[in-house]
């Protein structure tokens, strides 16, 4: 509050008749930002030992008759070939500081203010890998290392996806595509338990998929309940659950605008591999300020691409409310 020769104590509404009062506030901070990273808390997490990590598929022949003569020699077929698959370890980082004497003060809701920013800083580099899990590069092995994401492994690998754009003029997921994904999946072997969706999607399915009325739902309905709500979808092929997505993006790599796709996953073929787990790693005082970062490096292990599928070609355009804004 700045001072001024000319005031007048007493003087009928002046400016500083209050200049006495305390302020009035709470020792709370309230975050509503989105923290939830669905795929990075399923997958199953392992350890691995190189920035390029390496698997095996396999396969065996088409299923036939088989009828052989009695003392027949045998007869021996080619061995079908093992295919290697890969994928680069990415490194992510959060890193943050805080000035000595922000540290110092006695801020509301903070008991120490590089806790408090550290704490944030974890919770941004799991936004962000869930981010690049969902909606990532293809796997680089360049300077700035990316690993391949869902939708680069499935695009590029799955021998199963579809865009359904052409035939598809109500421009959503339909029903009918879905279930046809969900087949393509079960007759290759795999079994999706997972369909991973935007938040229009996911209404899509609640309002107009024909069999809604006979999916599991998770409220209980009672006489003054209205319920319109699907989180689980039982097909013919399998049970899967309906999970709405925070961080499929407009914006992914190239010209892709991954709102207008939907994935079906089986969620026991992704693993994340940790080259380096993340930590949080104090960095070297150069001044009046603590530094630190938040630093892990993993990478996206599919098992089986062909396991999945995904849907593409509904709803055109870029919808605000798909995508959070903080």
């Amino acid at each position: 509050m700045g001072l001024t020769s000319s005031y007048e104590i007493g003087t009928v509404g002046a400016a500083f008749i209050g200049a006495g009062n305390r302020e009035d506030l709470l020792d709370v901070i309230t975050l509503i930002s989105p923290v939830d990273t669905p795929l990075f808390t399923m997958f199953r997490k392992t350890k691995v030992s190189n920035i390029g990590t390496e698997w095996l598929v396999d396969k065996l022949d088409m299923a036939a008759t088989n009828s052989v003569a009695e003392g027949s020699d045998a007869a021996f077929n080619d061995a079908v070939a093992r295919v290697r698959l890969s994928n680069y370890t990415q490194i992510s980082r959060e890193a943050y500081n805080v000035s000595d004497t922000q540290r110092a003060n006695n801020p509301a809701g903070v008991k120490d203010e590089l806790r408090y920013t550290m704490g944030k800083g974890l919770k941004q580099w799991k936004r962000d890998v869930e981010h690049d899990i969902i909606a990532g590069n293809t796997a680089s092995a360049a300077s700035t290392r990316c690993a391949r994401g869902i939708h680069q492994w499935l695009a590029g690998f799955s021998s199963v996806t579809a865009n359904v754009a052409a035939a598809n003029t109500a421009n959503h997921l339909q029903e009918d595509d879905l279930n046809t994904r969900l087949m393509a999946v079960w007759t290759v072997g795999g079994m999706v338990d997972l369909v991973v969706v935007t938040p229009t999607q996911k209404k899509q399915i609640s309002t107009n998929f024909a069999g809604s009325a006979n999916s599991r739902r998770n409220a209980p309905i009672t006489e003054n309940s209205v319920t319109n709500v699907v989180d689980w979808y039982m097909s013919d092929f399998g049970n899967v659950k309906i999970l709405p997505h925070r961080w499929i993006t407009s914006a992914a790599p190239g010209t892709l605008n991954l709102q207008r796709v939907s994935y079906c996953l089986q969620s026991d073929k992704w693993v994340i591999g940790f080259l380096r787990p993340p930590k949080n790693i104090p960095l070297a005082k150069t001044g009046s300020s603590e530094k630190a970062m938040v630093e892990g490096e993993w990478t996206l292990i599919c098992l089986h691409p062909s396991a999945n599928a995904f849907v593409s070609g509904h709803h055109s355009g870029t919808f605000s409310d798909n995508f959070p804004s903080n």
